[in-house]
């Protein structure tokens, strides 16, 4: 009989601590999530120092460029000149949230060819950049990109492109800078206008942290966001979004369409996140090629 009421007693406790540790389980994993989503919004950040790609290897040599913020971030970045003689004008890029420069610069590595000087700056805490980044200081890196370009580079208007973070950053910073710097354009590539609904929508693709939507009000915040949109008018605005993207929904550039005022466009396009401009023998290149020069 003891050792039937001892296997009985071991038979409950381990059910007992199966219990407890798989809701002690469940517990920490929501309070990893509650962390994720404190601390100035850091979890839509995952920066690198490393450096991942040397241009010289595809025979691309840029300028090392350094800026200072208005918060004092040293900001690197890289900066191609274009190899025509005809320069048709100059596009800063607003990169997506992991990685450096190093990596991010291939997306529009064409440009330079095509005319366009292409300037790419990392946000603080990326690459070689100082500090770490935040809503905040992402803008501020962003417009002294756009302050350096239009004063040592090119003082005619600039063309403004933003990628997946780099989208949401950048429509904040044209807004804050539009009466100090001249920009002809906006594009903005499968990216969002608000911290807040962007993560919402995270928090919703998992059945474990769809119920924690709602902690999105209370600890992420959109201060920094570029809401209304609309105030970019009148700068033409371009969206840009692949169909089979499954980082960010179509939804969200479709409602960045609507939220903007003419003159706009949106593009629907065969491809994932981040790789649209290698699809199709590069068909969307010489598309944008040909809106940038109409």
């Amino acid at each position: 009989m003891f050792t039937s009421l001892h296997h009985l007693n071991m038979t409950i406790f381990s059910k007992e601590r199966h219990f407890w540790n798989r809701n002690w389980l469940f517990i920490i994993l929501q309070y990893c999530t509650l962390l994720l989503l404190t601390g100035c919004q850091s979890f839509f950040y995952m920066p690198l120092q490393n450096k991942i790609f040397d241009p010289a290897k595809i025979n691309m040599h840029p300028d090392d460029v350094f800026l200072s913020t208005i918060s004092g971030n040293k900001i690197h970045g890289w900066y191609f000149a274009s190899t025509q003689k005809d320069v048709k004008g100059t596009v800063l890029f607003f990169h997506g949230n992991a990685e450096n420069i190093t990596s991010h610069f291939l997306m529009l590595r064409w440009l330079p060819d095509a005319g366009y000087n292409y300037f790419i700056f990392d946000y603080p805490g990326y690459g070689l950049s100082t500090g770490k980044p935040n809503p905040e200081n992402t803008v501020e890196a962003g417009i002294a990109a756009a302050e350096w370009l239009h004063e040592k580079k090119d003082q005619r208007p600039l063309i403004i492109y933003g990628h997946s973070l780099g989208g949401i950053i950048a429509m904040r910073a044209v807004e804050e800078m539009k009466s100090s710097v001249p920009i002809r354009n906006v594009i903005i590539e499968a990216s969002f206008s608000s911290y807040k609904k962007m993560g919402r929508r995270v928090l919703s693709r998992q059945w474990w942290t769809w119920w924690l939507q709602p902690v999105t009000y209370v600890f992420v915040s959109d201060k920094y966001s570029p809401e209304p949109i609309s105030q970019i008018a009148p700068i033409p605005m371009l969206f840009i979004h692949g169909t089979e993207d499954h980082v960010i929904e179509q939804e969200s550039s479709e409602e960045l369409y609507e939220a903007a005022k003419d003159p706009k466009e949106i593009w629907m396009v065969p491809g994932r996140h981040g790789d649209l401009y290698e699809q199709r023998n590069g068909q969307l290149r010489q598309r944008l090629l040909l809106y940038l020069n109409h």
